[in-house]
């Protein structure tokens, strides 16, 4: 059978694994001990699944804390009672979206809740003024950056479509895969037998392949019109 949940002796589990945000605000990760321990730390680090591995952002033992990386200027510890270790981010910005962990260490002992920050904001395809399928991944990386922007993730562009994106020309988003979202099936775009949903070409070469951009931005007033 499956494995049992781990119990989780000091944390809290969240009543909200997902806080929504926009950037520009200040969004907190909620972490709350039930107990404290004698000698313990609380470590908060970014999941990053691009490289397998977690960003430390803050390292707490109740009484001192130290912030590493770049998060470091605006993130702090809540602390609105002793039991608190939840994490503050002010002025969110693009790239602080995704999973955060708050893991509680305790001698050899060591428990951990999982949260994701979500960020408010509107998807839009991207291509120069000289036409399409111009951008390699770094290119594309690079041109949504200049519209104050970044790539989208899976997540974002999927959720475009749900909302109504229906775009036939393929572009890159964050993770180096290629996409296009069919709402109406069309000849030109794959055919009228194919059901609507987001198409994937997959992985594709970051350096010779070249498509256009699906670009991820929040805090935009109104929404972007095609």
């Amino acid at each position: 059978g499956a494995a049992a949940p781990l119990h989780l002796q000091y944390l809290l589990e969240p009543l909200h694994p997902t806080v929504h945000t926009q950037r520009g605000a200040t969004a907190t990760l909620p972490c709350v001990l039930r107990a404290l321990p004698r000698n313990y730390r609380v470590k908060w680090s970014k999941v990053e699944p691009a490289n397998y591995g977690e960003s430390i952002i803050i390292i707490t033992n109740g009484l001192f804390h130290k912030n590493y990386g770049p998060l470091s200027p605006r993130v702090r510890l809540r602390h609105s009672h002793r039991y608190d270790a939840s994490l503050t981010i002010s002025n969110v910005a693009l790239e602080d979206e995704g999973r955060y962990r708050c893991q509680l260490v305790n001698g050899l002992e060591d428990e951990s809740i999982s949260l994701t920050l979500h960020l408010e904001g509107v998807v839009f395809p991207y291509q120069p003024s000289n036409g399409r399928y111009k951008f390699n991944y770094h290119e594309a990386k690079r041109a949504c950056e200049q519209q104050d922007s970044r790539l989208a993730t899976y997540q974002q562009l999927y959720k475009a479509w749900t909302e109504g994106l229906d775009w036939c020309n393929a572009g890159w988003i964050l993770d180096g895969t290629v996409h296009y979202p069919i709402i109406n099936s069309r000849e030109p775009c794959g055919g009228r037998l194919l059901l609507p949903g987001v198409r994937t070409y997959g992985a594709r070469d970051k350096q010779k392949d070249r498509f256009d951009a699906f670009c991820f931005t929040s805090a935009l007033q109104g929404s972007a019109a095609f």
